[in-house]
């Protein structure tokens, strides 16, 4: 069993990987750390809490972290996920608290615990980043990281970027540069697998607590795709990024490389270069079939 840590900037698609990785008998989740990025960090823990109690998981620890990027302003995703980050459904409201810890020492901790520990990254690398800094020993503790961010060829807050890596990129490079094994999941095949909603309600029993869930948080992004792009579907970046982490066969091709962050603010800003290199691994092509296999083992009756 992969024993993992989530942190995450809890938006409508990152719920859906937490799902996945509490559903995956594969996994053992160690704990879960939160960080600006879809929205404000206040907002991403008491929306991992309240999802957690919902699901009944009080059993996993939450630790909150960064407010905001190591350098940039923090420019949030309400357009996409809604003002409260998971597409402005009310979760009902726990009595679950943070532990004391802040999530980089939490990350430090867990890894110290659980030598070899996976790090998945649902959101910007600053929790990541910040963690190394304060405990370089990390790199030798951490197995790997398996990040859902960046672009190769077409972003989706920019021509050029993607919004984590978008968000605060120079906490990604320094990751990068930390030398720690790495895995990318980038928006490029993703979006080139969307899924409409009629094709999520055939895979989600409608009557099941987490299936209601997951199509009710999916309205605000679908919504908003449909009005931007004519056609009501949703992209699941996050869940894509854990589903290979359950199953690596959902990566039907990966490539070898290497990523330099563009640092300078320009129009460039944010972008990954894809460079010479085997670094890390980028999953270029997804399985649709695999990945919607891992999607369903979510549901399980009431």
């Amino acid at each position: 069993m992969e024993k993992i840590l989530i942190d995450t900037d809890c938006g409508v698609d990152d719920a859906i990987a937490i799902m996945i990785a509490l559903s995956s008998e594969n996994l053992k989740v160690t704990g879960i750390t939160t960080v600006s990025g879809n929205t404000n960090v206040t907002q991403v823990t008491e929306n991992v809490l309240r999802l957690l109690s919902y699901l009944g998981r009080n059993d996993i620890p939450v630790y909150k972290g960064a407010y905001m990027p190591l350098v940039a302003e923090p420019h949030y995703g309400e357009r996409i996920h809604g003002k409260n980050g998971i597409g402005d459904v009310e979760l009902p409201k726990t009595e679950k608290k943070t532990e004391d810890d802040a999530a980089p020492v939490a990350i430090y901790k867990k890894a110290e615990e659980n030598p070899g520990l996976t790090l998945v990254t649902l959101g910007p690398l600053t929790n990541i980043a910040m963690a190394i800094n304060l405990f370089p020993e990390l790199k030798e503790l951490i197995g790997r990281v398996v990040c859902m961010g960046g672009a190769l060829e077409t972003g989706n807050v920019t021509r050029f970027a993607e919004f984590n890596f978008y968000f605060d990129p120079e906490s990604v490079q320094f990751v990068i540069d930390s030398g720690i094994p790495m895995s990318i999941v980038p928006w490029d095949p993703i979006v080139k697998v969307p899924f409409t909603e009629e094709e999520l309600k055939s895979i989600v029993p409608e009557d099941s607590k987490s299936g209601k869930l997951f199509l009710d948080i999916q309205q605000v992004t679908m919504a908003f795709i449909e009005k931007f792009h004519g056609i009501r579907v949703t992209m699941l970046p996050d869940p894509a990024a854990m589903a290979f982490v359950v199953d690596e066969g959902v990566a039907s091709r990966k490539i070898s490389g290497d990523l330099k962050m563009e640092l300078n603010y320009n129009t460039l800003r944010g972008a990954s270069i894809l460079n010479d290199g085997a670094r890390m691994e980028i999953v270029t092509e997804l399985d649709r079939g695999k990945f919607k296999n891992v999607l369903k083992k979510i549901f399980r009756p009431d």
